[in-house]
């Protein structure tokens, strides 16, 4: 608690500086300034407020955008092994020169270049300038812009407070006791003091967006003494950073990949469960069908329910529709309709035959169709003789080509 309270002081500072001059700027010079020089006073003043409007929009979309933070990596998580982790480094190259990307610890992955891990906030962030503690966030790729845009913004609402309250100063310098001098020396003061370390921090940047640079790069020295493969030149490096397309969140990419993750796996475990329980489940579970009612008038279907069980075969609705449950008669433990014949008496099913009954059934059949069986030879020979066992393959070729024959002369 106590260091988010040290962490956050420096802000509150900031915030107080900015909101208590500018208010006191405005309710004590404001009217001095519309009364003294009329309708130039009022446009001080109105200019003065836009820019200030300008001030705190950035200011706060500085503090609360997302700087560009890096997703800390979870799959390395059970790789945590000193194998894994060397090396420490890894050389990678861009536009001919050669990068060289470490291994986060802390965050579990190769950091891309540019990027760095802030001590302060303890993740890494893309495009890492430095962590400002006056907007009590990290200054990084997603959120340069606007701290830039504060950092410029502030310098021209000091510099035109100052300017008119030393202005206002010098008119009025016989009314030194009143509440808008007073106010206004105490502004003249306060500006004199801040003005410089804010305007010098403005121009620093200007010349770091200028060549391509960042605040990390600048101070740890890199590409000082060579080329450096991120800059394309004066213009286009100022309109890349303060005027590029914004980059997505990577925080709210992982959050939305990890979610759609975890919902599938819900459904592959939903659907794993649902397949368990009807395995292991009751086969008789009882399963509600919906068949055609013969009570629908004026050509309208009326649906019944029905119940039954699923392990029970009742065959299509439509068969079903117009009989009752207690008609349907049971064979072999199966209540299926199918062995309900169409007059409504059951169906008869044949014996199980052994294979020689079966045999000597599918003779007889093979020879009905046969004219004068008895007249001939080999046809009498088989139906009087022995048919128990099956016949001689030259056999069944003689008499299946007799049988076939259209003069029946087959000479055997």
């Amino acid at each position: 608690m106590c260091k988010w309270l040290s962490q956050l002081l420096p802000s509150v500072i900031a915030w107080s500086l900015i909101v208590v001059c500018t208010t006191c700027y405005y309710y004590f010079l404001g009217p001095a300034l519309y009364e003294k020089w009329e309708w130039i006073g009022l446009s001080l003043i109105i200019a003065d407020v836009i820019i200030f409007l300008l001030v705190m929009s950035n200011l706060v979309m500085a503090m609360c955008m997302d700087p560009g933070i890096h997703p800390i990596s979870k799959t390395s998580e059970d790789l945590a092994d000193d194998e894994f982790r060397s090396p420490l480094y890894k050389n990678v190259e861009i536009k001919g020169i050669t990068v060289r990307m470490k291994w986060c610890i802390s965050c579990k992955f190769y950091r891309p270049p540019r990027s760095s891990h802030c001590s302060v906030c303890n993740r890494c962030i893309d495009t890492f300038d430095h962590h400002c503690p006056w907007v009590h966030n990290c200054v990084g790729r997603r959120n340069y812009r606007y701290f830039f845009f504060f950092l410029v913004f502030l310098s021209i609402h000091m510099i035109l407070v100052f300017s008119v309250c030393i202005a206002y100063t010098i008119t009025n310098n016989g009314e030194m006791l009143e509440r808008p001098n007073l106010c206004s020396i105490v502004l003249l003061i306060l500006c004199a003091i801040l003005e410089v370390p804010v305007v010098g921090l403005t121009v620093f940047h200007i010349i770091l967006v200028s060549r391509g640079r960042t605040t990390n790069e600048q101070v740890t020295g890199k590409f000082q003494s060579g080329y450096n493969p991120f800059t394309i030149g004066c213009l286009k490096n100022i309109q890349r950073t303060l005027f590029g397309s914004q980059l997505p969140s990577f925080e709210e990419y992982a959050k939305s990949s990890r979610a759609k993750i975890d919902a599938q796996k819900k459904r592959l475990e939903e659907s794993a469960v649902r397949r368990n329980d009807v395995e292991e489940g009751d086969v008789n579970e009882t399963t509600i069908l919906y068949v055609p009612d013969k009570d629908g008038k004026e050509g309208h279907i009326r649906l019944k329910q029905l119940k039954l069980a699923d392990s029970q075969s009742v065959g299509t609705a439509l068969s079903i529709a117009n009989e009752d449950r207690s008609s349907i008669k049971e064979r072999n433990g199966s209540t299926c309709n199918l062995f309900e014949s169409t007059q409504g008496s059951p169906r008869v099913m044949s014996p199980q035959l052994s294979p020689s009954e079966a045999y000597k059934a599918s003779l007889e059949e093979a020879t009905r169709g046969a004219i004068s069986p008895e007249k001939e030879k080999v046809a009498s020979a088989i139906l009087n003789g022995d048919r128990s066992k099956p016949m001689g393959f030259t056999d069944a070729i003689r008499i299946h080509d007799q049988l076939n024959s259209p003069t029946r002369a087959v000479a055997l």
